[in-house]
């Protein structure tokens, strides 16, 4: 039987899971919806009611440290998926970055064959990581970093793993999952101190698993 994935965002409480607080999340259209690192602005942040331009986002973004790395403040979904009379907003991601449990949630329906794990590629063809967020093809220099919280806080000051390709990656379990569960993870992109090649950059987060 095939094993299907769905993804979702807690918007309320990042302390508290989706299998107990299920109102807490927001699901992800993995068709529409995306995701939006930003530093934020008085126009870019929870609850906009328009899409941000790029203008609007260039305006809101991270301001780059000569001495020190930094990590981007904000991560917003702009969700398609729950327009109100064809008003559609964003939604702060609660507890990105943080020492936090619950803030992505990764819930399979059925086992899986091998443990599911989470990547970073260029787009969704996972042929390339070679943006400049990626760290250009060697992976150990990602800014997007990852860890799985699935059992238990990632732990104040949390470094993460940098993911991107296939060489780096986070595996959301310690096993293939023999029964339906939920996985979480937190992430972050972190940007080095006195970057210089500052840009704006869209990249493809997968989850990759094979079923019985």
């Amino acid at each position: 039987m095939a094993t299907l994935m769905t993804f979702l965002v807690n918007y309320v409480d990042a302390t508290k899971d989706y299998n107990g607080y299920p109102s807490d999340y927001i699901l992800v259209d993995l068709i529409n919806d995306y995701l939006i690192w930003t530093a934020g602005d008085s126009v870019v942040k929870d609850l906009m009611t328009h899409e941000p331009t790029a203008n609007e986002l260039n305006a809101a973004a991270t301001i780059i440290d000569d001495s020190l790395a930094t990590t981007v403040a904000l991560c917003l979904l702009m969700d398609y998926s729950h327009d109100i009379g064809g008003v559609y907003y964003t939604h702060k991601v609660m507890g990105m970055s943080e020492d936090k449990q619950y803030p992505f949630c990764f819930s399979f329906d059925n086992p899986t064959a091998t443990i599911p794990r989470l990547e970073a590629w260029d787009d969704s063809g996972h042929t390339t990581a070679i943006k400049n967020v990626l760290g250009l093809g060697t992976p150990l220099n990602s800014m997007v970093k990852a860890i799985k919280t699935t059992d238990g806080t990632p732990g104040a000051g949390w470094i993460g793993t940098p993911i991107a390709g296939t060489s780096n990656y986070v595996e959301l379990d310690s096993a293939a999952l023999s029964v339906a569960k939920d996985l979480y993870a937190n992430m972050k992109i972190v940007i080095p101190a006195g970057y210089v090649t500052p840009s704006a950059e869209t990249f493809v987060h997968t989850i990759r698993y094979t079923y019985l």
